[in-house]
């Protein structure tokens, strides 16, 4: 008994491991941090319209949708990638992981990882680049994330 305790303990840490490291770097560091400290020459606004801009402009359909808005895009980009990490956050500090409690915050973390990664790989695919690729794969994972979180609450909550 003491061991099914536990696995019903730890069985949603692995979503937090995966999921907040990853927005925390690629949005908290990468975007935010990076645009407002001016850390990197890369991941400063400059830096990102270059390459996000640059990406966009070697097809003409986001070339004419998405690159004359990209100053207006960005900074909701930026704020959709640093959602999902405070979600997270604040879903582990209501210890939300233990057994019996709702799992609403990491559903909405990682919710939030499904819509902005598909987001990303909307423009993305539209613009041809090989950022898809692994932008498709962590939306398999967000999308099989959400729909194991919302089964096991499910399944802890009617026991």
């Amino acid at each position: 008994m003491k061991l099914n305790n536990i696995i019903n303990t730890v069985k949603f840490f692995p979503f937090y491991l995966l999921f907040a490291p990853f927005w925390f770097s690629n949005g908290v560091v990468d975007k935010f941090y990076g645009v407002f400290f001016g850390t990197y020459a890369g991941d400063s606004w400059a830096g990102w319209k270059e390459y996000i801009a640059g990406n966009w402009a070697k097809k003409p359909v986001t070339d004419f949708l998405l690159v004359p808005f990209f100053d207006y895009l960005f900074p909701v980009l930026m704020l959709l990638q640093v959602l999902p990490f405070i979600l997270l956050a604040v879903s582990f500090l209501k210890m939300e992981f233990m057994p019996g409690k709702s799992k609403l915050w990491l559903k909405a973390g990682i919710l939030a990882s499904l819509f902005v990664t598909s987001a990303m790989c909307f423009s993305q695919t539209l613009a041809g680049t090989s950022d898809v690729q692994y932008l498709f794969q962590f939306w398999g994972v967000s999308l099989l994330g959400f729909w194991y979180v919302e089964n096991q609450e499910k399944a802890l909550l009617n026991k």
